[in-house]
């Protein structure tokens, strides 16, 4: 949990330099949370440079407030962000003033993955339902991280959208200038919106979390924290349609009357996501291969009780907190068992006659999956998925078309 979990960290309070931090005095903001974006004429250039014509005239926002280690008190440095959007895009360009930008703390990693680094984050609640929504993140150093928010304060870190941002360390702190497709967000069709939206940093040399509009962890949630962002009129819904066709050559071994001979196979395969209505989405797959999938870990399991396993094959991974439903573990177990375990489709071959080769999973021929949510807040999640014949070496059946 990336926002819902705060740093216990506690940091000296120190002062800044003229221009750069913020006045030492707390305040209470006695504006609303409310944020206006300014439609662009000319798109902005992802360089992470505030140099283009939007962000000249763009409203900025500027009073932040820490929320972690200390609640609702003025940050040490100073933040500004401004938004921006045309026909296809949202645009957030973000300022953290830092009088030390050579303390500022880059690191590189994979993405997804968190490093003990600054952050800057925009979350964007295009439902403006207040259950739902994306994070956004960077570090200094480029390294984005994505999550989808469901139930207000769960977060799905499998969700990867496609959306590009830009850093710039210079002498005044650094930035991070965000471009997020509209396609990539979930939103009615109205004529004028308003967002759910929110901007956090992470300075992590002082271990300080700071945020527009604040986040007290006196409260629970975290869509139903968010600001609101105004001003976006006159989008329609894009449509989204991503293929990813792809092509899998394996040599394998085969056992033969002599001893073991070798087979050249070939599969061909594709996923499909698409746009259905602006509130539906269709993810679809055939003929997935999962063989970059990390390995389980050995169980040795003696009672009569089926292991449950960490899904982490990508198709049923995206989107897994619309399927989840929990069940007490005091009246089942602890080990993660829930209503759905999407890991028996594809699950290894449940009849066993001796023979000395059989496969170690069943085939998914195709799945399919339909999420979205309806005006009126209620979440829909379906799945279907075919899994094909399975035999040993002489030909029985160890697995039936599923």
């Amino acid at each position: 949990m990336f926002l819902v979990v705060a740093l216990a960290a506690a940091a000296a309070v120190a002062q800044g330099t003229a221009g750069q931090s913020a006045p030492a005095q707390a305040r209470t903001p006695v504006a609303p949370h409310l944020a206006v974006a300014l439609r662009s004429t000319r798109p902005p250039v992802i360089d992470g440079r505030d140099d283009d014509d939007v962000w000249r005239t763009a409203p900025a926002i500027t009073d932040f407030r820490e929320w972690d280690p200390v609640e609702d008190t003025t940050p040490r440095f100073r933040t500004e962000a401004k938004v921006a959007y045309d026909e296809r895009n949202l645009y957030v360009f973000v300022r953290a003033f830092d009088p030390h930008p050579d303390s500022v703390k880059r690191l590189l990693a994979r993405r997804d993955v968190l490093p003990a680094t600054d952050h800057i984050g925009v979350i964007v609640d295009a439902y403006h339902d207040r259950r739902s929504g994306y994070e956004f993140w960077v570090n200094p150093a480029g390294v984005k991280v994505d999550i989808a928010v469901y139930d207000d304060d769960h977060e799905d870190e499998s969700w990867d959208g496609i959306w590009d941002v830009a850093t710039v360390v210079d002498s005044l702190g650094w930035t991070a200038e965000f471009r997020i497709p509209l396609s990539q967000l979930r939103y009615p069709i109205e004529p004028t919106h308003v967002f759910g939206f929110a901007v956090t940093r992470d300075i992590e040399r002082y271990k300080e979390r700071l945020a527009w509009p604040i986040f007290r962890r006196s409260k629970a949630g975290l869509a139903s924290q968010l600001g609101d962002l105004a001003g976006v009129d006159s989008i329609s819904s894009p449509r989204r349609a991503e293929l990813t066709p792809y092509m899998l050559t394996k040599n394998v071994s085969v056992p033969s009357a002599t001893g073991f001979g070798r087979s050249q196979r070939l599969s061909l395969g594709a996923d499909l996501k698409y746009g259905v209505a602006s509130n539906l989405t269709l993810n679809a797959t055939i003929n997935p291969d999962f063989g970059q999938v990390e390995a389980d870990p050995s169980v040795l399991n003696l009672s009569t009780f089926e292991t449950f396993y960490q899904e982490k094959r990508p198709f049923f991974v995206e989107g897994a907190g619309l399927f989840r439903a929990d069940v007490d573990c005091n009246q089942v177990n602890c080990s993660g068992e829930e209503l759905f375990y999407s890991r028996r489709i594809g699950r290894p071959p449940q009849l066993d006659f001796g023979a000395t080769s059989s496969p170690q999973a069943a085939t998914i021929d195709a799945a399919a999956k339909l999420t979205g949510r309806s005006s009126g807040g209620l979440t829909l999640a379906a799945l279907d998925a075919v899994t094909a014949r399975a035999k040993d070496d002489v030909g029985r059946t160890i697995e039936p078309t599923t």
